[in-house]
């Protein structure tokens, strides 16, 4: 589990793709289709930044992180962070 949590957001990445390969296969794309694609890519890119930084991080960044990361998401993201490194770890490299 450990070492999938750190590849969360390449995972997120790879659905958002899907969502959009799939209906451009079939030949059924639409404006939601997109926006919903391209929320997830944009979403994996900023959540696999946000899971890979081992900074610590205050009280104040974690609050932008959440707004960048539209809160659900954010969660998520979040406990992935904590199942991919230990406190020994984080610890370690600040």
């Amino acid at each position: 589990m450990k070492d999938f949590a750190k590849y969360i957001g390449a995972v997120v990445m790879l659905v958002g793709v899907a969502i959009l390969v799939v209906p451009f296969l079939l030949g059924t794309t639409n404006n939601t289709n997109l926006i919903i694609g391209l929320v997830l890519v944009i979403e994996g890119l900023l959540g696999h930044i946000y899971v890979n930084n081992m900074k610590r991080g205050s009280l104040v960044t974690n609050i932008l992180w959440a707004i960048v990361l539209l809160i659900v998401p954010f969660a998520i993201f979040y406990l992935a962070k904590r199942g991919a490194y230990t406190e020994k770890e984080i610890t370690a490299y600040n």
